[in-house]
């Protein structure tokens, strides 16, 4: 990596360099030679040119590195020939270069320099080989630029075989609109021609967009008759002419309008294994401190009343919350210590970084961010609208629909004058049917696909397969990025000589914020008491918590809400837990679940990657506002939490797995599931003893000192690591704050700790459902 982004700063200062660089082209060094041809990207001269040709021709006969290092050198060299000098490449398409690198690269070199031999040859070259799909985009970049070649095409197409009729049609199917204008009554054997084999191929959304939008009324005559008789064949593209096309065309072609399918999802199995697990992980939470009073009893059972049994174990287990409460703030400030070193770290490194310098061409690798979206129509422009605005160069956006039941769908079409296209995309992730993927030409960084409900994990996959960047980074489609967001959590990899393989940013509350075209106008904090107490957890477990896991190397979640992962490794992996896809599924964990599966694979396979969280890349996201909600949250939190360690419950004290296995499982084991139920006993006996009168001034003061002061503190210190890089708050909110960080415990925290225990029950009966959640929209 280091490696590629030296080449990158060498290239971009090319002159300065270039009498330098001749002194190595004699060296055969592999790691010398992909330099030199990465350098070359940038500004080869006829040195570098004549030394690729060379190289290349070497590899070609010689073969003189691995396959795989000969592979990367090949694809790296004809890349750079692609880009700088086609012609070379062209010549080699009329060549016996048996090489299939050379002519992939040679069949798309022809758009350079075409012409009507040019066409001929590549249609008469069609061969039912792998290197057709090359062939056939290529014909379509070629008659796109230069409709006199179209017409030729046009021209030659009766003169050849079936097949070869159904490649041209593949290759100008997405200029439907111009043949049917030219042709409809001049040439109706043509037209139905190139119909009848994009029916064959399932391209009928550039059919349906024209008919929609035409308003003459003989070329609608002329359509209806081709299209009714190609739908006789295909039962399920009559479907999709009565879901898309519109009512008064259905009328003329004796249709019936038809809604858009939708299917419920269906019930996940029950998991005996899980269930049989969490009972007894349950059962030994709820019984653990009585078993530890009885070991430690110095008398036999017989001979104590039933009052002194109770009384002794009621002061036992406040002595036992008190060791519990002392442990696991010790744990958090550790965590707060590693988050100050990490956090200052990361923010002095961020400082030296140049806008000039990120924005280097390749310099930052490219991201396709995704963005599920279910019955979000309150925000979605809004939260859309800043994924377009962000400062990054070169990233893509694609929100996926999730089958959503309300107007999402329709207000991002109306909104962003979105038009249905056919999509090529491979599907690398098994995941639930696509109904359409939507593009607009204004905004070419921008795909919305519209799928039939599966799930958040699912519509991520989804996304994974339309993507065409190097990373992918998953969003909640009702989160909101901060502009630069995006470049300082993908800036973060230049600064760790290992490859990244996931990285998290912060996710931060946006109740109180005003936001503008989906920026930040205006910081606050939320007016309702609900969001407040939340606004504090969020800044403890993020500010704090999840740097300081990071630095343990021990991160085993990446919120949903904002993540960026190598894509290469979640396909290679399975991508998102689904039951579509390669694990038959679900969850609703499914952030935490991939965090964990990447990690141990790569542990697995001995790889030196890394997983980071960058604190200082803000991603803003609504917070419940009122109870209901809000548990229903923690709910859908502690069901993931649960199924995730079931699922990977393999993985915990096996050296292999080093600190996720040693450090990361055991905490969210001990504390995240089992703690809830060791806080709740120890509560309800510190309740009965303190009215019973049963314990001392010691006592009281150890768990008011553990439980409430460690906890203020550490809270008071997430406060203040948030101000050290954007002023959030002003003085007056900063102690409203402080004044819920000291409040909270007096009975908030006490409510998500009891919900949780009702919560852990629940995931007995896991569904890997979210549920709905209620939302207010960003203030604007």
């Amino acid at each position: 990596m280091y490696l590629e982004k030296l080449c990158i700063l060498l290239g971009s200062n090319h002159k300065f360099i270039k009498d330098s660089l001749a002194s190595y082209l004699e060296d055969n060094r592999y790691e010398i030679v992909l330099a030199i041809i990465k350098i070359a990207e940038f500004n080869p001269g006829a040195k570098l040119i004549d030394f690729m040709i060379k190289k290349l021709q070497e590899i070609i006969e010689e073969e003189p590195y691995s396959k795989p290092q000969n592979d990367l050198i090949k694809e790296a060299i004809l890349k750079n020939l692609l880009k700088h000098m086609p012609s070379i490449l062209n010549q080699e398409f009329c060549g016996n270069i048996e090489d299939e690198f050379v002519k992939k690269y040679a069949v798309m070199a022809l758009v350079d320099n075409p012409n009507e031999q040019c066409l001929n040859r590549l249609i008469s070259s069609l061969d039912g080989s792998d290197l057709d799909e090359v062939k056939v985009a290529t014909i379509a970049k070629i008659i796109q630029q230069d409709r006199l070649l179209f017409d030729h095409v046009l021209r030659i197409f009766k003169d050849y075989d079936n097949y070869r009729k159904s490649m041209i049609s593949k290759s100008v199917s997405q200029r439907v609109d111009y043949i049917i204008l030219k042709n409809y009554s001049s040439d109706k054997y043509l037209l139905n021609q190139i119909i009848s084999y994009m029916f064959d191929y399932e391209i009928i959304e550039p059919i349906i967009d024209f008919l929609n939008n035409n308003t003459n009324p003989d070329i609608q005559d002329s359509l209806i008759e081709i299209i009714k008789n190609n739908l006789i064949r295909d039962f399920n593209l009559t479907k999709e002419f009565r879901m898309y096309l519109k009512s008064d065309i259905l009328l003329k072609m004796g249709l019936q309008p038809m809604a858009i399918e939708t299917k419920p999802k269906e019930k996940a199995p029950v998991e005996k294994a899980k269930v049989i697990w969490v009972i007894k992980w349950i059962s030994f939470a709820i019984l653990l401190f009585p078993i530890i009073y009885l070991v430690n009893l110095n008398v036999k059972i017989a001979e104590i009343s039933l009052k002194q049994f109770l009384e002794g174990f009621m002061i036992d287990v406040n002595y036992y919350l008190i060791f519990y409460f002392v442990l696991i703030n010790i744990i958090y400030i550790i965590l707060f210590f590693l988050a100050l070193i990490g956090s200052k770290h990361q923010v002095n490194l961020s400082k030296t970084k140049k806008y000039s310098l990120l924005f280097n061409d390749k310099f930052l690798p490219g991201i396709s961010i995704i963005a599920p979206a279910y019955n979000e129509e309150v925000s979605i422009i809004e939260s859309v609208t800043s994924l377009l605005n962000l400062k990054y160069p070169d990233y893509q956006v694609i929100v996926v629909n999730d089958g959503s039941k309300d107007t999402t769908l329709a207000k991002l079409i109306e909104h962003f004058k979105l038009e249905r296209k056919h999509s090529t995309h491979k599907n690398y992730l098994g995941t639930k049917k696509i109904r359409g993927v939507y593009t607009t030409k204004e905004i070419p960084n921008l795909i919305v696909v519209d799928k039939q409900n599966g799930g958040k994990a699912d519509a991520l996959n989804v996304g994974i397969n339309v993507s065409t960047k190097p990373y992918v980074c998953g969003i909640d489609a009702d989160s909101i990025l901060e502009g630069d967001a995006l470049l300082k959590l993908a800036s973060a990899m230049l600064d760790d000589t290992k490859p990244v393989l996931a990285m998290g940013g912060n996710i931060y509350p946006a109740n109180g914020f005003i936001f503008n075209k989906g920026q930040v106008e205006k910081r606050g904090i939320p007016k309702e008491m609900i969001c407040r107490f939340q606004t504090v957890e969020y800044l403890r477990a993020f500010t704090s918590g999840r740097i300081g896991w990071s630095q343990l190397k021990s991160l085993m979640i990446i919120s949903g809400a904002f993540g960026l992962f190598d894509k290469k490794s979640l396909i290679d992996d399975g991508g998102y837990l689904t039951s579509s896809g390669t694990f038959k599924k679900d969850t609703v964990g499914e952030d935490m679940e991939l965090v964990v599966r990447l990690s141990t694979e790569s542990l697995k396979q001995k790889k030196k990657e890394r997983v980071l969280y960058v604190y200082n890349a803000y991603c803003y996201t609504e917070l419940p506002s009122d109870s209901k909600t809000l548990l229903k949250q923690r709910n859908r939190w502690q069901r993931g939490l649960i199924d995730i360690l079931s699922f990977h419950r393999q993985i915990a004290f096996k050296p292999r797995y080093k600190q996720i296995g040693f450090i990361g499982y055991p905490y969210f084991f001990i504390f995240e599931f089992l703690g809830p139920f060791l806080e709740m006993i120890g509560y309800l006996m510190l309740i009965i003893a303190l009215l019973l009168g049963l314990l001392n001034p010691t006592i009281i003061l150890g768990i008011f000192t553990v439980s409430i002061a460690f906890g203020v503190v550490i809270s008071l210190s997430s406060l203040f690591m948030t101000e050290r890089e954007i002023l959030m708050r002003s003085k007056r909110e900063t102690l409203i704050l402080i004044m819920y960080a000291i409040i909270e415990n007096f009975g908030y925290r006490q409510m998500i700790s009891l919900h949780r225990v009702f919560s852990s029950f629940s995931a007995l009966k896991e569904s890997g459902k979210w549920g709905s959640q209620k939302r207010k929209g960003f203030k604007t």
